[in-house]
Order: structure tokens, then C-alpha cells, then sequence
């Protein structure tokens, strides 16, 4: 008898799923309504053209404006969109000047009325509106620049970017861009959130600071990063909707949508570690909650509520992120809804304005020292926004998928089309005519540089190793060239150390000065290894893997220079401080194409590596093509992707002795500190037959990892142990994403044909929960896994939505391990048990009759 499982099994999700405000809760959409209309009244024509003595083309004005246009959308009640046209058509003239603004002022929160402008062009058609949204658009092309290319906030506020910046200028840019098919410029848009993320982002925080300055000459600026020293709770509220509301507009085959996508996830991470767990709101100074003086705080509540409920209800972020909006809209009717004299809804706490500069230092007393009044613009747009969201949120099915696991298989799609191997002119440049000579006992060294030399001074080429054996030590590729091996050639490595030396290398996620690789490349393009010869490391115990024996009368050698690297890159030593190579004991790993464009290794035998086999690093468009790898020793990776981008690993046999591949991006401080994560990985139709993991991300994978995608591969191997694996903990701690595995066939496994280890080495401890969201298993079949899943979190890591479907796993013998997980689901699964055992609670069966004696 077989199991075959139809269901969704959600463990830990169904408390968030179904959460909901307590207490007098009218509904969203109706207390959005409730407040639009009040503040309608409170307002009346003031806000419109020469309606009231200080009436002007306004960020506050825009933004309340838009949230009346959507909720007239959401309602069908057009007073709402009436009114906002009141507002906003009053500053624009029939040839789409617009009265009171002023281009050269270069103010970006100018542009933010931009959105609502749009939306009235939408609805009316009215070629004022075009023109004026056309006046604003034109703004950012001679806005000024930090030196990267992101905008300034003014003009009198030289170099800086605000995170209130991205909301008033990015989403209205992105939708100019999609209405008036300007293709080219989405990269600049997203070039402006990633460079803010870049400069302001704190990874122990979690949270963004308000302000960068690129000259670090503001009195708030910090000397050394150029940050402002707080996280302001409304900064991050503006920095959270503009990334939803950009989002809206963004093609899905956008280079930068995936970067985008991570950064919504850090921000609504950050929104969720510091909401109130008493109120559900958040603090004006988000993350001193508690502190003397400070307070809860209306305007960056509705804007957090907002964005997460919209970023769910757009499949932006997994569902379980419903739970912190819904307990946020909750806490907003308690601590922020009133009533005025008049029995008006009203909004209190709200922070009338902040800013930096001008006397304004971005301290802590001066975010407490800014006045707080009802019914602030900033509060009742973002309000009426969230009403619309949570009403949506609630008359809608669970999401799935995130946005990117929306797209799935045509990601890899895109990557097959993205990833080109290099090309090379028809120039042969054989290392014998510069003095090789293959009796594997002649030194070719110099031969093989001389020939690299030439072969990059003429244009590029092939650097030739022909039949025969020869001895080299570290062959260091320049750009164009590729270094082919013929059918026949072997290129036998020297084990002296001497003859590798030091170079900058990343050694287990680490940045230092160490020995050089077998075969290294630093800054190269298009480079490549190919040909059916042979790559011999010439490795054994007697040599480079001796220095990690165990069981020696004193420690292993490489022991203590590993620990004194690792406290280096925790302590932030500058990495050219961090010198290793000859007299240390850290051994080289075999390929390593260091900041490197457009590889490929191809059709190579590579045998016993001192480390790891094939490792770019921080490397874009890489292929790994034909591969044979047979290495045995300690820490003997097949191919290890770190940090990289675009990477295709196919056709290729792992026969290893740890991981076959293991995508990484950094080990603790050191990897946030690089903060580049692997992404865009694509394995297909390879064999994995011995190591610890076929497919596994980790352990040192700090700088995150998403979209990682296996197709038609075999596992297969009694010294095998699981075919997929994350494995990672809270001090390396990362994000790991979108990871799918198709039409995989898995023969035998040792411990489960998915693992996820969050208790890895140090396990719990640590101030870096990590996080993995979403994966995918179609079409895959396991013969003799003792069983299907592994996973083990513990409390604040995230192991959420994993699916696995229309997949048969047979020879099972052991129940799965599932600790601290979040969504599971299974569709058209057959769990298949190597015995069937009767059910003790059974009846025995009965007796058989007797047969009498004749």
C-alpha cells in the first residue's frame, strides 16, 4: 500500500493567517472612509490653489491626494477622486505649468504630487495632466547626482540621500517610465534604491538610517560611513512604501527586480523585529523603544501597516507577514484613533516634520523635540492606504508565492539567456614554444606565464597545453585567455607552497592575503579552463590535506590559523592586515576566479584539490560546463559559487569529499560586511555521486542567496548524504531564497533528500537569526532516503514555505524532523515506506478455522 498525500500542511502559519484586530473594529475600509470624509470636512478647500494663506504644490497634499483617488477606486465612491482633482488641478495650468513650482530648486519632494498627477491623466485624459507629469519627469534628468548616481534630496542639500527621497521621486519615476515607454530608465530607478540600501543600511539593526551624506561634511554625518545616527521611524515608513509602490511598475524581467525584492524583505524584516509587542505600533525613534521621551508614533505605523499589507496582497512577501499588519492596524485604532470636538475620526501622535541639517543633527532628543499634532497629511494618506490594503488582505485567498516564485522556471529561463560563455579569437599559443617541455619533471611555470602573456598582450586566445605531463606551480589567467588542455595533457601541480604565493583570496567566507590559488584570477574577463586533459593537485595527507589531520599528538596545523582569521574578520581588521600564504597552514583551493566577468570552465578532469575545486568569487556570468571532478581530501567542494551572479553549472559528474556544490556569500561580519549575495544559479543535468550534500547553500552565506534552480540532475550514492541542504545559524546568519529543484531523480541518501540545518556549529547563538523562504520541489523521485524532510530551526530563524509536489519518495524508514517550521505544503506526493508495519492498535487477526482429523 502506498501514502499518496493531497493537503496543505501549514504548522506554524495558521495563528497569522487568521489574526485579527480586536475590540471596535469597523472594518479598514470603513474607517478609511471614516477618516477621508473627516478630513475632506476639516480641510475643505484649503488645500487647493489660493484656497488658504499658506496653500502650495506640496508632498503631503500629493500623497493625500493619491490615497483619495485609490480609495474612490476601491469604493466606486467618485467624491473622493473629485475632491483630489480639487486639489491637485488647481496648480496646473491648460499648458501644464504648474503654479508654484519651481525646476530649479531641484527639490525632489516636488515630484512626489507627480503620482497623483498621473492618476488624473489615467482617468481624465486631460493633456494638462500629461504635460505637467512630463515638467516633473524632466526635473530628473538634470537632477543632481552623488558620484554612484543617486539623486540628491535638494539642491541645498548637496550629496545627500534621504530615505523620505526614494518615496517622493522613485515610484512616480518608475510609472513614467511603464506609461511613456522609457525602458531604459527602470535601471535607474532601481539603481537608486539599491544605493541608498547600499550606504544606509545597518545589518545589526536591521533598519536604514535616515540620511547619508557622500562628502561627510554635515554636522550629522558620521565620518567614517556618512550616515545620520538614528533610525527615524518615518523614514523607514517612506522608504517601505516607496518600494512597494516602485514595485507596482517594475518589468519582471528587470536586472535589478530580484536586489529589489531582497531589500523589501529586509526592510519588512526590520518593520517586524521592531513593532511594540504591547501596542502593535511603533516608536518614533524605531529602534529605543522604551527609551525616556520617546513615543509611539501614527505616521510611520500606517506606513509600515501599509506596505507589508500591500506587499503580501502583491506577493511581494510570503503571507505570514499579514500577521504583523493585521496586529499594526489593531494597535493604530487604540493608541492614534479619536475623535475631534466635532465627532470627527481623528488622527493623533503624528510627527509634524523631520529633517536633517540646518541646525536639525538627526540626534536622538532632536527627533523628540519636533512637534506632534492630530491630523497630519503624512498620517491620514498612509492611513486611508492601509484601510484599502487590509480590506484586500482580508477578501483575498492566502498568497503562494512571492512575486519572484510567482515567475519560478522562467527566472532560469531568463538566466539561459543572460549567461554567455567567452569567446575567443583563433589564436594558439602552445606553452612547448615558450619552454615547456612535458616529462613532468621540468618546471613549467614560467613556460605557462610567458605564454599567458603573450596570448593577453595579442588580442587573446588559446594558451595550448599539449599531450604530456607537466609540473607547474600557480598559474595566474589574464583576460582573454583561454587555458586549453588537449586530449592527453596533464597539468601536475607542485605541493611546495613556495610556489603559490600570496594573493587577495576569499578563505572560508574571509577576505585575506593568502596562497594563491591552483589556477587564479583577480579582476579578469573572459577568461577560461577547458579541454579533455587533466587537472592533477597532486593532494594527499602527506601534503597539503596533513595540515587538518585529526588525531595527531597536537591539534590540526591549519587549527589555529583558521581561528585567527576568523576573530580578523570579526573584528573588522583591514584585509590587507590579514596576511597568511607561506609559514601559515591555510590551504589554496584549486580554480578561484576572484571578481571576475564571463568564465567558463569546461571539460576539465580535475583531480585531488588541496580545498575546494572550482570557487568563483564574487564573479558574474560564469559557466561550468563538462566537468569531471574526483578529489577525496578535507573541505574537497566540487564547485563553489560565492558571492556571484549568473552562474550556469551543468553537465558536469561531482564525485567529492564534502559538498558537490555549495553556494556561499561570506562568513559572519566579514560576509555582511562585503554584503553581496550569490544569485541567479542554475544547475542542470549533473551527477552527484559521493559528498556531504548534492546541491547546498552554506554554510558561509551571510551576504544572503536567492534564485537558485536545479533541473534534471542524479544523486545517487550510499556516501551521499542529502541532495539538497541549507545549512546556516545565528552568527552567519543570511536570507536564502527562491529555491527550486525539478525533475531530479534521487537514488540512495543517507540522511534526507532536504535538509535544513539552522543549528549548524554555533547554532542559536547569535544576534543574526538566518532566514529561508520558499522552496520548491516538482517532479523529483528519492528510491532510499530514510526520509523526506530535515529541518531544524529554533526560535526567530525562518524556515517557511516549502512545497513539494507531483514527486514519489520511496524506501522511507524514519519520520521526518520538523523544528520551529513555518508553511509546508505537499500536492500530489507519494510517501512510499520501505516496511509497512501493522498498527499495534490493530486487532489481531483472527485465528483460522480448524481442520478436522480424518
Amino acid at each position: 500500500m502506498r501514502y499518496r498525500l493531497l493537503l496543505a500542511f501549514t504548522p506554524l502559519l495558521l495563528l497569522g493567517a487568521t489574526a485579527r484586530p480586536v475590540g471596535q473594529d469597523p472594518g479598514p475600509l470603513d474607517a478609511a472612509r471614516r477618516l477621508a470624509n473627516a478630513e475632506m470636512e476639516r480641510r475643505g478647500e484649503s488645500l487647493a490653489f489660493g484656497g488658504a494663506p499658506n496653500a502650495r504644490w506640496d508632498y503631503a497634499s500629493g500623497l493625500f491626494a493619491l490615497a483619495l483617488i485609490r480609495l474612490s477606486e476601491r469604493t466606486g465612491d467618485e467624491s473622493y477622486a473629485r475632491y483630489a482633482e480639487k486639489v491637485i488641478g488647481s496648480y496646473i495650468a491648460a499648458d501644464g505649468a504648474i503654479r508654484g513650482y519651481k525646476l530649479d530648486e531641484y527639490n525632489i519632494d516636488q515630484i512626489n504630487s507627480g503620482k497623483a498627477v498621473l492618476a488624473l491623466w489615467r482617468r481624465t485624459k486631460e493633456e494638462r495632466y500629461q504635460r505637467a507629469a512630463a515638467l516633473l519627469r524632466s526635473q530628473l534628468v538634470t537632477q543632481p547626482r552623488t558620484s554612484e548616481g543617486g539623486f540628491w534630496h535638494k539642491q541645498r542639500y548637496p550629496h545627500q540621500m534621504w530615505l523620505d527621497g526614494l518615496y517622493m521621486g522613485a515610484p512616480f519615476y518608475a510609472e513614467y517610465a511603464k506609461l511613456f515607454d522609457e525602458p531604459a530608465a527602470f535601471e535607474d530607478v532601481t539603481r537608486q534604491f539599491l544605493l541608498i540600501d547600499k550606504h544606509t543600511y545597518d545589518a545589526k539593526a536591521g533598519l536604514h538610517y535616515h540620511g547619508w551624506d557622500e562628502a561627510r561634511t554635515q554636522e550629522w554625518a558620521n565620518k567614517e560611513t556618512g550616515t545620520s545616527p538614528n533610525f527615524w521611524g518615518r523614514a523607514e515608513g517612506w522608504y517601505a512604501m516607496a518600494l512597494v509602490d516602485a514595485l507596482d511598475h517594475i518589468p519582471a524581467a528587470q536586472r535589478d527586480l530580484e536586489a529589489m525584492i531582497g531589500v523589501l524583505r529586509r526592510v519588512a524584516d526590520g518593520i517586524v523585529r521592531y513593532q511594540d509587542p504591547s501596542s502593535g505600533v511603533w516608536w518614533q525613534v524605531l529602534d529605543q523603544g522604551g527609551r525616556q521621551g520617546n513615543y509611539l508614533e501614527a505616521t510611520a505605523s500606517c506606513m509600515f501597516v501599509y506596505a507589508l499589507a500591500k506587499a503580501v496582497n502583491k506577493g511581494y512577501l510570503p503571507h505570514e507577514y499579514a500577521a504583523t499588519a493585521e496586529k499594526g492596524w489593531a494597535g493604530i485604532q487604540r493608541e492614534f484613533v479619536r475623535s475631534d470636538a466635532n465627532g470627527r475620526m481623528e488622527l493623533i501622535k503624528n510627527c509634524a516634520v523631520a529633517g536633517l541639517g540646518y541646525g536639525r543633527d538627526g540626534s536622538y532628543e532632536y527627533y523628540l523635540r519636533e512637534p506632534i499634532r492630530a491630523n497630519d497629511l503624512k498620517g491620514i494618506g498612509p492611513f486611508i492606504l492601509a484601510g484599502i490594503e487590509l480590506d484586500q488582505l482580508r477578501s483575498r485567498p492566502l498568497s503562494k508565492a512571492t512575486r519572484s516564485t510567482v515567475l519560478g522556471w522562467a527566472l532560469a529561463d531568463e538566466i539561459v539567456g543572460r549567461v554567455q560563455a567567452p569567446q575567443f579569437p583563433a589564436r594558439d599559443f602552445p606553452i612547448t614554444s615558450f619552454g615547456a617541455v612535458g616529462d613532468g619533471k621540468k618546471d613549467a611555470t614560467v613556460a605557462l606565464r610567458r605564454a599567458i602573456e603573450a596570448c593577453h598582450k595579442a588580442g587573446g586566445g588559446r594558451v595550448v597545453v599539449p599531450q604530456g605531463t607537466f609540473l607547474t606551480g600557480a598559474i595566474h589567467l589574464q583576460s582573454g585567455v583561454n587555458l586549453h588542455l588537449v586530449s592527453g595533457a596533464v597539468l601536475r601541480f607542485r605541493t611546495d607552497p613556495a610556489a603559490y604565493p600570496r594573493v587577495l583570496t576569499r578563505w572560508e567566507g574571509v577576505e585575506c592575503r593568502n596562497y594563491s590559488p591552483l589556477i587564479y584570477a583577480f579582476e579578469q574577463e573572459n577568461i577560461a579552463v577547458t579541454g579533455p586533459g587533466t587537472l592533477d593537485g597532486q593532494a594527499d595527507w602527506d601534503n597539503w590535506w596533513g595540515w587538518t589531520r585529526k588525531g595527531q599528538p597536537t591539534q590540526p596545523k591549519q587549527r589555529s590559523d583558521r581561528d585567527a582569521l576568523f576573530e580578523m574578520g570579526e573584528r573588522g581588521v583591514p584585509v590587507d592586515e590579514r596576511l597568511f600564504g607561506e609559514g601559515h597552514f591555510l590551504r589554496p583551493s584549486f580554480i578561484e576566479t576572484y571578481r571576475c566577468r564571463n568564465v567558463l570552465i569546461e571539460g576539465v578532469t580535475i583531480l585531488r584539490s588541496p580545498m575546494w575545486e572550482i570557487h568563483p568569487a564574487l564573479s558574474t556570468n560564469v559557466t561550468v560546463r563538462g566537468v569531471t571532478i574526483r578529489s577525496h581530501g578535507p573541505n574537497n567542494d566540487g564547485c563553489d559559487p560565492e558571492s556571484s551572479r549568473d552562474v550556469i553549472i551543468e553537465d558536469s559528474v561531482f564525485d567529492t569529499g564534502d559538498d558537490c556544490i555549495a553556494i556561499k556569500s561570506g562568513r559572519n561580519n566579514d560576509g555582511r560586511r562585503v554584503g553581496v549575495p550569490s544569485e541567479n544559479i542554475l544547475v542542470r543535468r549533473c551527477r552527484m555521486a559521493d559528498g556531504h550534500g548534492g546541491v547546498v547553500i552554506g554554510s558561509e552565506i551571510s551576504g544572503g542567496c536567492k534564485n537558485v534552480f536545479v533541473d534534471a540532475c542524479e544523486m545517487d550514492s550510499p556516501n551521499l548524504d542529502r541532495a539538497l541542504r541549507v545549512k546556516s545559524n545565528a552568527r552567519r546568519g543570511g536570507t536564502i531564497e527562491n529555491v527550486f529543484m525539478r525533475n531530479t531523480r534521487i537514488g540512495r541518501v543517507s540522511e534526507a533528500v532536504v535538509t535544513v540545518d539552522f543549528l549548524y556549529e554555533e547554532g542559536a547563538l547569535g544576534d543574526f537569526p538566518p532566514t529561508l523562504r520558499h522552496v520548491e520541489l516538482d517532479g523529483v523521485t528519492s528510491s532510499a532516503s530514510p526520509r523526506v524532510l530535515w529541518l531544524a530551526g529554533f526560535p526567530g530563524a525562518t524556515i517557511d514555505d516549502v512545497r513539494i509536489s507531483n514527486s514519489t519518495f520511496s524506501g522511507l524508514t524514519d519520520p521526518d524532523l520538523l523544528r520551529h517550521v513555518g508553511r509546508i505544503v505537499l500536492e500530489k506526493v507519494i510517501l512510499d515506506p520501505a516496511a509497512r508495519e501493522r498498527s499495534r492498535n490493530s486487532p489481531p487477526a483472527p485465528a483460522p478455522a480448524a481442520v478436522p482429523v480424518q
